[in-house]
Formats: C-alpha cells, sequence, structure tokens
C-alpha cells in the first residue's frame, strides 16, 4: 500500500490540527490536556503526568507524528 509523502506536512493535519485550535475560537473542538494524553495512550506515546501543554505537542513530534 502506498502511502502519502507527509515530509511537508508541517504540522498541520492529523493530531496537530485537533490540538492547535485555541479554546476561545467559538464552536472550536478544543483538546484538553487529558484528552491528548488519551491520544497518546493509544498510540503508545511516552509522556510525563507532569507535562504541560507545549511539553506534550513536542513529545508527539518528536514520536515522528506530523
Amino acid at each position: 500500500m502506498n502511502k502519502p509523502d507527509t515530509s511537508k506536512f508541517d504540522y498541520q493535519y492529523g493530531i496537530f490540527a485537533k490540538i492547535g485550535i485555541t479554546y476561545d475560537t467559538i464552536g472550536s473542538r478544543y483538546w484538553t490536556n487529558k484528552q491528548i494524553k488519551h491520544w497518546m495512550d493509544l498510540n503508545n506515546v511516552k509522556y510525563e503526568n507532569t507535562d504541560k501543554r507545549i511539553d506534550l505537542v513536542e513529545r508527539i513530534k518528536q514520536a515522528g507524528y506530523k
């Protein structure tokens, strides 16, 4: 099966599109840190319980998601 070239996505699709939405956007689908950690658990991405949102995003990037 051919996979699309994801090298040029620059963190604007997939999980990053979901967690990049700001809380103050009306009608947004804002993800809380708890929801991000749940997604990370499902995708076997390691994190610390004390991680802040920016730390969680960085760990997702380090895991290879784009």
